[in-house]
């Protein structure tokens, strides 16, 4: 981590989880609970996967591979996204532990993990900003479009992989450099080459978890799932922004599924991700949290919120519809910010974005 001398000085940062995805994507509907467009949270994910995935080609292949490769008597689809995958990862684990004949009849977590992250990126591709016009409205505020990179003091961090927020940076066509980081490539045959007018130190957009676009060999992914990656080798990053890649094209999207233990910053672009994080939650002037209850299970995200020390803060806001979202993060950052801090609650995306943004 960089002295604070050298730690990029930002105004507002905005911590988004997957509640705030679906704040902007949600729809009413008449029939349903749940539209196609809207992204699912944790709870809700698989079974929405599960109903709304292609029944034919490698989607269907896909479906019943998972089903198939369950290890335990519940059913898969009814659980929430992280409670199964660590359950299916730590039963597997176990079985290849103990029981390596039975362990063979199955899948490898890696080989399942990869078919999952295919399905979640299929799935949430898909997934639209509704007609609010609030997604634009917010990112036009964090990120005025006039306003020249080197002067955006704001920045983001997601825990998400969708693009919501990204469609609208992306749309106006500012660099993938610059919104992701600066090694990012067009490409697969470009490599970890930057161009040196491509340097960018602090991206605009930390997406901590992996994007719906971006593509890594299966082996690189795999690796990095199984914590066996080179922490010195910086492999091939490349985007793809509107078609999932297939599991039989050697192409696998880079999300990180929600593993136990997550070896994710073994890898060097997740390290310094993260780092970043880091440092930018040091150094905020303003904070707000927009949907993220910062889980227990989520160990990483909980340590940059307890392990970091900023005095300069001024204003905390947490945007959730949890009663005890704001206690939460008061007993999560005490000690991390000054005493006489001003901390602001709001119920929902829509709410902050009516109240605070102008």
């Amino acid at each position: 981590m960089k002295q604070s001398k050298f730690r990029k000085k930002v105004d507002t940062l905005f911590i988004l989880g997957a509640g705030s995805s679906k704040a902007l994507t949600h729809v009413n509907t008449r029939k349903n609970d749940h539209s196609r467009s809207t992204t699912p949270v944790d709870n809700d994910f698989l079974a929405m996967m599960r109903h709304f995935s292609l029944k034919t080609g490698w989607q269907k292949k896909g479906i019943e591979l998972l089903n198939d490769n369950w290890l335990d008597s519940s059913d898969f689809w009814s659980g929430g996204l992280e409670s199964s995958i660590i359950k299916r990862v730590s039963d597997y684990d176990m079985l290849a532990s103990l029981y390596k004949e039975k362990a063979r009849r199955k899948v490898s977590n890696s080989e399942y993990l990869n078919w999952l992250s295919h399905l979640i990126t299929d799935y949430l591709l898909k997934c639209r900003s509704n007609r609010s016009g609030e997604t634009k409205k917010f990112v036009d505020f964090a990120f005025p479009e006039k306003t020249s990179h080197t002067k955006l003091n704001n920045r983001i961090i997601t825990f998400n992989y969708d693009l919501i927020v990204d469609r609208v940076l992306l749309d106006r066509g500012w660099s993938k450099q610059r919104i992701y980081f600066d090694r990012i490539a067009k490409k697969e045959a470009d490599g970890t080459r930057r161009n040196s007018l491509d340097e960018f130190p602090d991206p605009l957009l930390l997406k901590l978890h992996g994007s719906l676009n971006w593509r890594c060999s299966q082996g690189n992914f795999e690796s990095i799932i199984d914590g066996t990656c080179d922490p010195k080798e910086k492999i091939s990053i490349w985007t793809e922004d509107t078609k999932s890649a297939k599991p039989d094209d050697g192409h696998s999207p880079l999300i990180i599924p929600p593993i136990p233990n997550k070896p994710i910053t073994i890898s060097p672009i997740f390290s310094h991700l993260w780092t970043k994080a880091f440092e930018y939650l040091h150094e905020a002037k303003k904070t707000v949290i927009v949907g993220y209850s910062c889980p227990a299970t989520d160990v990483m995200a909980r340590s940059i919120f307890t392990q970091f020390r900023n005095m300069g803060a001024t204003d905390i806001y947490v945007v959730d519809p949890g009663v005890n979202a704001l206690a939460n993060y008061v007993e999560l950052m005490h000690g991390r910010v000054k005493k006489n801090i001003r901390w602001h609650y709001y119920r929902g995306f829509s709410e902050y974005i009516e109240n605070e943004i102008r």
